[in-house]
């Protein structure tokens, strides 16, 4: 597990995934990461998966103690319907937890649906859009941090920057068609709120000129 802090109450860790094969089929590095944001109003968890061992038992207990210091249960979002990773466990460690999510279908116990427009706690917009198939995943920004995850919308391109995913993950025409076409339209809601640390599940933090580097993601053609 590494662990970064990127402001006041926000943090990323990567773990490696479970499912993760050394094939070049897969087309992402082992290791993925996820985002603790802390805001008096609780603490939110974006698509977290905890390493096993004793790294998982160090996550579990610095994570209690957020918890009770912060007097509140986590919210759990799924941006994915591929990214259930550890959200039951953490549903059953902590009474009281939300696990929302973009579809029944995202393999774990689900609490709400996650909306487009919608707030989660410190104020984390939600933008959820209306893409085809697995496609449809859900955006989060925090305009406190300059926060963005785009889930898998943006993934690393393999020469340390960011680029829209392969066609190839989805395997569906449709959503090839938006990711090319449709993706890119999203960017001017997007950079309504600041952009100042890009933070995709599969790729590097951009903490500097995060939103060039987005528009570059979103806007460059298609591989």
């Amino acid at each position: 597990m590494h662990v970064d802090r990127l402001s006041d109450g926000l943090w990323r860790w990567t773990a490696p995934h479970p499912d993760w094969r050394d094939e070049p089929a897969v087309g992402w590095e082992r290791d993925v990461a996820c985002v603790y944001h802390e805001a008096p109003d609780g603490i939110l968890l974006l698509d977290p998966l905890v390493p096993s061992g004793d790294e998982g038992e160090r996550f579990w207990r610095h994570l209690d103690q957020d918890v009770e210091r912060v007097g509140l249960p986590p919210t759990v979002a799924v941006t994915s319907v591929w990214h259930s990773r550890s959200a039951d466990a953490v549903r059953e460690r902590y009474t009281g937890t939300q696990v929302l999510g973009v579809a029944p279908t995202s393999g774990c116990h689900l609490d709400g649906l996650l909306e487009d427009g919608g707030f989660l706690p410190g104020g984390c917009r939600v933008t959820l859009p209306d893409a085809p198939g697995d496609a449809r995943m859900a955006l989060v920004q925090c305009a406190c941090h300059g926060l963005l995850w785009p889930s898998d919308l943006v993934v690393a391109d393999g020469a340390g920057g960011l680029r829209r995913p392969p066609a190839a993950w989805f395997g569906d025409a449709a959503a090839a068609e938006w990711l090319q076409d449709g993706l890119p339209l999203l960017l001017p809601h997007l950079l309504e709120l600041p952009v100042e640390h890009l933070v995709p599940a599969h790729g590097p933090v951009i903490s500097t000129d995060a939103r060039l580097a987005l528009e570059r993601a979103l806007t460059a053609p298609q591989t």
